[in-house]
């Protein structure tokens, strides 16, 4: 009750030119009196605020996907593009072959192509034979002469001193043996690849032999992402006292192309409302799904989920999942605006279990599952009774092939070298505590490589 008072006083004492200002100016009485409930409010807000979001029901993760997939429905969007652009896109529709291979026939392997009729009662006479007469080379998936009807493979050909071919082929010989007939490769009509799939090289190899050059796909979901935070500075600046450096935009830049999105990364956005207002209101224009990341807890300057509540529905604001708990999701405009926490592991996770969720709900494929191995712990893992917690650990290899993982502190431990781990585990609400000794299964972020260290 003291945090929505305060809350509320602040808003009402407030307006957009001075929240612009970033800091209330007591020049006048008015922002004197928003001065006062300003460091009110603070006082609030730092004191009481931490256990804000443990004080009522948190809703599960997914739940909160329910919520929005109930209430948005991503738009028919495709695009017709070459084919050599499409590694990685998701078919729109499905495709079959345009042509029939091969034409005709082809030899099935390389050696010669000769006359079966001829082998019936055993191997003939070659001494005599005349290259392109009796007999043709022929390699794999070439045509040949239609007086012949069989291919020999050369493993099973010699030749004489006259350079004659001799043949070691068990007889009769029977026609078409080592002759792929029209269509054996690819018929036309024939379905290649159905809707919704993601396209490998081998699809496309595949499609390219059925004669197919453009490929109707979903159009990419542009996702904007703009990181805030007055305290923030680019990549290569060397931070001052009290500055930290914006490491999200890559972050987010890098993952959204990973799971099949086109990243929209804005500049910093200082947390200042009317600023905040300006860039949500050009994300909004400008793409199909919006991630603001920062400014979604309680602080004196986490003005983003209210602006998120001020311009639509707001679907959750806190969720059971941690690092990342003040996680906002809302919708604006008709699409879905994600107000990830600032710190960089809290917005890993937010992107690991929700943007990634809503961009392939945009794509229309499942979720992709990452590879998971068995580890035996080093340490106890402590569960959360109510929260489901994503625990980053580095792995080891024992001299008899075994995996052990090693969890990282939540607290204790650098945000680089948390970022660099090996492998996750998500916990579930209320599975106790895992001992040291035991063995879970854990999600690879990174494949296993010779250069993962031996335990000796």
């Amino acid at each position: 009750m003291a945090i929505h008072a305060a809350h509320g006083l602040l808003r009402f004492a407030r307006n957009d030119d001075q929240v612009n200002q970033g800091f209330p100016n007591i020049a006048t009485s008015h922002n004197a009196m928003y001065y006062v409930i300003y460091n009110v409010f603070l006082f609030f807000t730092t004191s009481i605020s931490k256990d804000h979001f443990a004080m009522r029901t948190l809703i599960s993760k997914a739940n909160v996907l329910a919520r929005l997939f109930a209430l948005w429905q991503p738009p028919e969007k495709n695009e017709r593009i070459p084919i050599e652009q499409a590694f990685g896109r998701v078919t729109a529709e499905p495709m079959d072959a345009r042509l029939t291979l091969p034409v005709k026939r082809a030899s099935a392997m390389d050696g010669f192509a000769v006359i079966a009729e001829r082998f019936k009662n055993g191997i003939p006479d070659t001494s005599t034979w005349v290259l392109g007469v009796d007999y043709v080379r022929a390699d794999t998936g070439d045509d040949f002469d239609d007086c012949f009807d069989a291919v020999i493979p050369i493993e099973k050909i010699s030749f004489a001193a006259n350079n004659t071919p001799i043949f070691n082929v068990e007889t009769p010989l029977a026609t078409g043996t080592g002759v792929r007939g029209a269509g054996a490769w690819t018929k036309e009509g024939e379905r290649l690849i159905d809707a919704r799939l993601p396209l490998r090289a081998v699809d496309l190899a595949a499609l390219t032999l059925g004669g197919i050059t453009e490929i109707t796909v979903v159009s990419k979901p542009t996702v904007a992402f703009i990181p805030t935070g007055s305290e923030l500075v680019p990549p290569g600046a060397i931070p001052a006292r009290g500055q930290n450096v914006n490491s999200n935009s890559i972050l987010l830049d890098c993952l959204l192309r990973e799971v099949g999105a086109e990243p929209l990364i804005f500049p910093i956005v200082h947390d200042k409302w009317r600023e905040l207002e300006d860039n949500l209101a050009q994300a909004l224009a400008r793409s199909d799904i919006v991630v603001i990341g920062g400014g979604s807890s309680k602080g004196g300057e986490d003005f983003c989920a209210d602006l998120l509540k001020k311009h639509g529905e707001v679907i959750c604001h806190g969720v059971a999942a941690a690092p990342g708990r003040p996680l906002c999701l809302a919708l604006i405009d008709g699409k879905p605006v994600i107000n990830l926490p600032g710190p960089a592991l809290a917005a890993f996770y937010g992107f690991d279990w929700c943007i990634r969720a809503i961009v392939c709900r945009w794509l229309g494929i499942p979720l992709p599952q990452r590879k998971k191995v068995t580890v035996t712990l080093t340490e106890d893992l402590v569960c959360s009774e109510k929260m489901s917690i994503m625990y980053r650990a580095y792995l080891r290899r024992n001299d008899n092939g075994s995996l052990e993982a090693t969890p990282l502190s939540m607290g204790g431990t650098s945000t680089p070298r948390a970022l660099c781990a090996d492998v996750i585990y998500i916990s579930t609400p209320g599975e106790g505590t895992h001992k040291r000794g035991t063995q879970i299964e854990v999600e690879l972020l990174r494949e296993e490589t010779a250069s993962t260290p031996t335990v000796r």
